[in-house]
């Protein structure tokens, strides 16, 4: 049996039998820009992977066809030559919502320095915005899917109303506020998911049939937030989306570090067709041995191999964690070797870690293949 990466992970998608398990290195592109020429080696590694794109639209989840009337952004020098300071400012009826984001010159991860909701009176203000969906254009994804090809696939990516919402609070006001104001929580997460069933519909109905992929349930979960919670906030306003994915004849993907063991079951009956990144001990809490001995291939697994592996890790140590991981993996027919996170999120690389990364590339593939059928 001999698939194109296409048909491997669109058959992992529909829980099909497949040759061998993917083999994915996350963010890569062909063609992509490198933060640092000592990634060129990887990319070339990569080349030989199943490919997985994600090509995101323009319909801004706070305020749609209204985003440039209502939200201005100054870039302002900080007193370090490699950090600029973003200044963001939501006008709303009922005042100013103000925040900063740093973001980086070299390359680092940008973070937040100002969160815009402050005090719960400020969701008021954020729902307050008006809003009509902005116009969508498949084009972008169907160019990046001819030039994809037999590759990989090209996933639609769509916001999230919790990632929304945390990321103009940040998680300390939001732990707050889930117990101080939980009905405004989730008052702000109700309408949001309703715009992003509206956009998702828009997306299907444009004969985009891609899977749509989203981040975002992590910032609901244990130890940020409880099992409830991600209940009630998390399930209760994901799962319409998925509805509206599946009756479209697609699929989704779900990204959500840290320990999700006890929500499998969860997002098996959500609807969520793969699920990334299944980080192991200690950020996470996936054997996947144990995993897939539980589930089997009730929904795609994807990941298992810790960023933090990548980089400390010594050859033969990770050459034991890739052997274990695609082991597990493929009992449960649907297996995508996958890091948990993005390769090139360091702008000054090690010598130890690109040599890591060149293991997990061609001893990785070399695994996936011994598996094939």
């Amino acid at each position: 049996m001999k698939l194109t990466s296409h048909e491997r992970i669109m058959r992992i998608f529909q829980n099909k039998e497949i040759d061998r398990p993917a083999i994915k290195l996350w963010a890569f592109e062909p063609g992509m820009k490198l933060t640092n020429p000592a990634y060129h080696p990887v990319c070339e590694a990569a080349q030989k992977t199943d490919l997985f794109l994600t090509i995101g639209n323009n319909m801004d989840i706070y305020c749609g066809k209204y985003v440039n009337e209502l939200i201005t952004r100054e870039y302002r020098e900080t007193d370090q030559p490699i950090w600029i300071d973003h200044h963001i400012t939501f006008h709303t009826p009922k005042g100013d919502l103000k925040g900063v984001m740093r973001f980086s010159t070299i390359g680092e991860p940008s973070y937040t320095t100002e969160y815009m909701i402050k005090e719960p009176e400020d969701m008021d203000k954020l729902l307050s915005m008006p809003y009509v969906q902005g116009d969508y254009d498949p084009e972008p994804f169907f160019e990046k899917q001819a030039q994809v090809g037999d590759r990989g696939i090209v996933m639609s990516g769509l916001d999230h109303a919790g990632y929304a919402l945390q990321r103009i609070t940040g998680s300390v006001n939001l732990a707050l506020f889930s117990v101080d104001c939980r009905e405004k929580v989730e008052e702000v997460l109700s309408v949001y998911s309703k715009r992003l069933v509206d956009c998702a519909k828009t997306i299907l109905s444009s004969g985009v049939k891609a899977p749509l992929a989203w981040v975002g349930p992590e910032l609901f979960t244990p130890p940020l937030l409880s099992p409830k919670d991600f209940d009630d906030f998390i399930f209760k306003f994901d799962k319409p989306i998925c509805d509206v994915v599946h009756e479209a004849g697609s699929h989704v993907w779900v990204h959500c570090h840290g320990k999700v063991a006890k929500l499998v079951e969860r997002y098996i009956e959500m609807g969520v067709d793969i699920l990334n990144p299944l980080e192991p001990p200690k950020n996470g809490d996936i054997n996947m041995k144990e995993i897939v001995r539980k589930y089997g291939n009730r929904i795609g697994w994807e990941g298992n191999i810790e960023m933090q592996d990548l980089i400390q890790s010594k050859p033969d140590h990770l050459r034991e964690l890739i052997d274990e991981c695609v082991e597990a993996g493929n009992e449960s027919g649907r297996f995508i070797l996958c890091p948990s996170s993005g390769f090139m999120e360091y702008p000054r690389p090690s010598k130890e870690y690109i040599e890591n990364l060149l293991i997990y590339l061609n001893y990785g593939f070399e695994r996936v293949e011994a598996c094939r059928k």
